[in-house]
């Protein structure tokens, strides 16, 4: 493969917490229950004091003080509890990447991945996790940061070329031979993500190449252009109505519930600060 020698640079990324490792893999498993997503999160202090941090912000309070794992996944929900910390061990992976802005990078992320979240609550499809879909959105950009480290001189060209309106796969494409959605997928198969999620980040950028269909690469590949236009100063409502029809259409969606839903998304600074901290 193309991107094989990217790889010799990989150890210079911090190794995801075995936790995450575990929750990511979960996530595949219809057999995962509370009491071991439970356990596993107790495993890691660090994470843990994360999510009580998180559960107690003004973006997930509750009207009452989370104090413990089990009154986070009662008041919070089993599922959103597992991604905030899937979101928490994330963070201290892609922390400091030569030539990458931390903040930018992971505002897109948490952005995306509320976006990519509320597309999927909002398709008439049957059997989708919306919380797969916010993992695959803060995953979606991971093989750039690999991509950074190996060739910082060139990505901070590319990314300027991205910030003036330039389409980022077909600038890398041309450069190396590969993409960022490449890189990604292979990283996820490497720190042994499941299948679904893989999936969806080799086909983000083309998902109507995949067979069969990636609902969730269609998701964050509307959620990417989504994002893309309101940033360069396009209204919301004409962000969403904007979005490819050949892809949202097997997604079947609802467009009320999913603009109202999409605003607050848009608006992820004070999530942010919950795992990054103040600038």
């Amino acid at each position: 493969m193309r991107y094989q020698p990217l790889f010799e640079h990989v150890h210079r990324l911090p190794s995801i917490p075995g936790v995450v490792a575990e929750l990511i893999a979960s996530l595949d498993d219809d057999r995962a229950s509370i009491q071991q997503v439970s356990a596993n999160i107790r495993k890691d202090p660090g994470l843990s004091l994360k999510l009580l941090r998180a559960a107690n912000s003004v973006r997930y309070g509750v009207g009452r003080n989370v104090a413990s794992i089990d009154d986070a996944i009662l008041l919070l929900g089993f599922e959103r509890v597992r991604t905030l910390v899937i979101a928490s061990g994330m963070v201290g992976v892609i922390e400091h990447v030569p030539g990458l802005d931390r903040r930018a990078f992971w505002k897109t992320s948490f952005t995306v991945a509320n976006l990519a979240r509320a597309i999927v609550r909002h398709s008439r499809v049957g059997g989708l996790s919306p919380e797969t879909a916010f993992t695959c959105g803060i995953l979606h950009h991971v093989g750039s940061a690999l991509m950074h480290i190996a060739h910082p001189e060139v990505m901070a060209r590319i990314d300027s070329l991205v910030a003036q309106g330039a389409p980022r796969s077909e600038l890398e494409s041309s450069q190396f031979g590969y993409t960022f959605s490449e890189v990604g997928a292979e990283l996820g198969r490497r720190w042994r993500f499941p299948e679904t999620i893989c999936r969806a980040l080799t086909y983000q950028s083309t998902p109507l190449e995949a067979e069969p269909f990636s609902p969730y690469a269609a998701a964050v590949h509307l959620a990417i252009g989504i994002y893309r236009d309101v940033a360069n100063g396009q209204r919301e409502e004409h962000a969403l109505g904007g979005m490819p029809r050949d892809v949202r259409r097997p997604l079947s969606l609802d467009l009320l519930a999913l603009y109202e839903e999409s605003v607050s998304s848009l608006r992820a600074d004070d999530e942010l600060e919950v795992f990054l901290g103040k600038a």
